[in-house]
């Protein structure tokens, strides 16, 4: 049980802070809650999770080697390029909602790639994977920052110098 004034990460909402835990009658039987806001959110929105749910997953924030290791560990995740653009809306955001940040990773990877590439060969980047590419990104930049005391802008160059050390590592 997460404690008043925990940062944990809500599948949807991304950082919060838990600023309450009380009991509430929001349906038939009065329940305890996790009262909390999102870190980043600066307007009002307050998320109520009960505190014995299965099907919300609050998670507390990854510690400094934990982000280190998750990257590092992204390498190995094979997302593939799917052609059908349907599909691969489907496919990316189920990835994306999956909270499996190493997957997050790499699939930031691979919208990168091809987005790269699409601007290399004078075309345009589809907007469905624009959009996915940024929540992406929103997602992990967020965490990041939060655990590491960083600024979000700064997360992309320390991911980069991440993955550079790993295929360094993997190539000596």
């Amino acid at each position: 049980m997460f404690q008043i004034g925990s940062i944990v990460v809500h599948p949807s909402a991304g950082v919060c802070n838990i600023e309450d835990i009380r009991e509430e009658k929001l349906t038939e039987k009065p329940r305890t809650y996790y009262i909390m806001h999102p870190v980043a959110d600066k307007s009002t929105t307050t998320i109520y999770v009960p505190v014995d749910t299965d099907k919300i997953h609050l998670r507390k924030l990854m510690g400094r080697d934990e982000i280190i290791d998750m990257i590092r560990h992204s390498t190995a995740e094979k997302i593939e390029w799917i052609d059908n653009t349907n599909l691969r809306k489907a496919a990316y955001t189920e990835i994306l909602h999956s909270g499996n940040t190493s997957r997050i990773i790499a699939l930031i990877t691979i919208l990168h790639t091809r987005r790269t590439r699409a601007e290399e060969a004078g075309k345009k980047f589809s907007m469905h994977d624009e959009k996915i590419l940024l929540a992406a990104e929103k997602k992990i930049h967020q965490e990041f920052s939060q655990a590491l005391s960083m600024q979000e802008e700064e997360i992309p160059k320390f991911i980069i110098t991440q993955l550079s050390a790993c295929a360094v590592t993997s190539q000596g």
